[in-house]
């Protein structure tokens, strides 16, 4: 049994990296939220971000997960003119995504150069952020919350 949500966390994970947007941060000397349209530059986000744990919520127990017993990794930059770059590997593979970023009470929203704007509830406690997100997965919606630290 473990070793079947062992390989289905992993799969999940792939699938959850995949599809999730990618998100970033970058250093900034200047303190205070600044308005732009309707979106708010949080200046905590701002900074370089390195994701550090995936927990993913499969009915009531969650199913906690590093990056590196995913066989991923994620780091993400948020520049103060909103805009973003977010580089993942997966195995040999490498991804640059580029966009813009904005967030407004508690809800970040991404948007890759090319697609759709995509929005996900975040926190930030300290030097992590903790982005909550939906994904599908064999035909569900699963919950998950992917931890990023700032470097």
């Amino acid at each position: 049994m473990k070793n079947f949500i062992y390989k289905s966390g992993l799969l999940f994970l792939s699938i959850l990296i995949l599809s999730l947007m990618q998100i970033s941060c970058s250093d900034d000397s200047s303190t205070g939220p600044k308005e732009e349209g309707d979106l708010v530059i949080d200046q905590d986000l701002v900074g370089t971000w390195e994701l550090t744990k995936i927990i993913a919520k499969f009915g009531t127990t969650p199913l906690e997960l590093t990056p590196e017993q995913a066989g991923i990794s994620n780091t993400v930059t948020f520049e103060e003119d909103l805009s973003f770059e977010s580089t993942s590997t997966e195995g040999d593979t490498t991804t640059v995504d580029l966009g813009t970023w904005g967030t407004n009470n508690g809800i970040l929203t991404i948007t890759i150069n090319g697609e759709e704007p995509e929005t996900s509830p975040y926190s930030i406690v300290g030097n992590v952020a903790t982005i909550q997100s939906t994904v599908p997965y064999q035909g569900l919606e699963i919950n998950a919350d992917l931890e990023f630290t700032k470097q």
